[in-house]
């Protein structure tokens, strides 16, 4: 009985290591890398000479910092510019609806960013989790089986002590029991050493090794959205740099300077390689948090078009009366 422990054919249904295989050696989770736009394209038509310089713009502060992470800002007081113009021709009512909608485009495009990355990044932690709970299910099946293994065995050399014990040979029987005792304990304690947990798991686009390199430009984030996690914010920190501390301070990784920090950080921040289930729990932790931080620019996107709809009135129409 002690024999078929080590064994995940005669302990675990193979199907449950088969459903997880596939996520683990091969992600789909990529998406197309796209050449992202850096600057909002020029207006070829320029401005009229009426539209005159407008001081600071009421933004919020998060809408603020936006603005100038998608380069808008100087977009942004000539939007206002024309909308402070006095009795527009129908010729800047035109210019104002077309300033208007490159802004708009602009953050349109900055929204499907934010819904990119965070697609990969959840589908990246979907798949962790998804090894986690299959390598914890063979766990349990090892648990269990090997749990009725111990009580089966234990039961039998009950049995035969009794045997022993009735035919009057008590000195056989205690002995029998002593070994019945021992096969149970070495059954409990090789369930515990068999019981493995672990398995390749492999992360070619790696969103946590892009966050570790302070760098101008990555690979994997779009340029907007990597900008607003290098960007201070009321804090004097940028979000990447607050998520670094974040881990290190709850030690995800593990103790400062630990031989489990040194070996997590190799084993996270390059391709993939042999993951244990609390690995694989670490790891989709901290791209959960990585997930939220993006999410984050979404909520400011959202503020920033509410306060640009509000700097233009569009109270005269754009069609002039006959």
């Amino acid at each position: 009985m002690l024999a078929l422990l080590p064994f995940p054919g005669c302990v675990s249904n193979p199907y449950k290591n088969a459903r997880f295989t596939q996520d683990a050696v091969k992600s789909r989770c990529g998406m197309p890398t796209v050449k992202q736009l850096t600057a909002l394209p020029p207006l070829p038509i320029p401005l009229p000479s009426r539209a005159e310089p407008v001081g600071a713009l009421a933004l919020s502060p998060s809408a603020s910092r936006l603005a100038q992470i998608l380069e808008l800002e100087d977009v942004l007081h000539e939007l206002a510019a024309l909308d402070a113009v006095g009795n527009p021709t129908l010729r800047e009512r035109w210019l104002l609806l077309w300033r208007h909608q490159q802004i708009m485009d602009r953050i349109s495009l900055a929204s499907f960013d934010v819904i990119s990355t965070v697609t990969e990044i959840d589908c990246e932690e979907t798949r962790a989790d998804h090894v986690a709970h299959g390598l914890t299910e063979i766990r349990q099946d090892k648990q269990e089986r090997a749990l009725f293994l111990a009580l089966i065995g234990d039961a039998l050399i009950g049995v035969v002590a009794g045997s022993f014990s009735l035919a009057g040979k008590a000195t056989i029987s205690a002995a029998n029991a002593i070994a019945g005792g021992t096969i149970a304990v070495g059954l409990g304690g090789a369930a515990t050493i068999f019981l493995g947990g672990d398995h390749e798991f492999l992360h070619p686009r790696n969103h946590l090794t892009e966050l570790w390199d302070d760098k101008q430009a990555s690979a994997l984030f779009p340029h907007s959205v990597w900008r607003y996690l290098n960007t201070e914010d009321e804090s004097g920190l940028t979000i990447r740099q607050e998520l670094l501390y974040r881990w290190g301070e709850e030690q995800r990784l593990g103790a400062s300077d630990s031989k489990q920090a040194r070996a997590r950080a190799t084993l996270f921040l390059s391709e993939g390689g042999t993951y244990e289930i609390q690995d694989l729990r670490v790891r989709s932790e901290m791209l959960n948090h990585l997930k939220s931080a993006v999410l984050r620019m979404g909520q400011d996107l959202n503020v920033l078009m509410y306060e640009v709809m509000a700097i233009a009135s569009y109270d005269a129409p754009l069609v002039a009366k006959p």
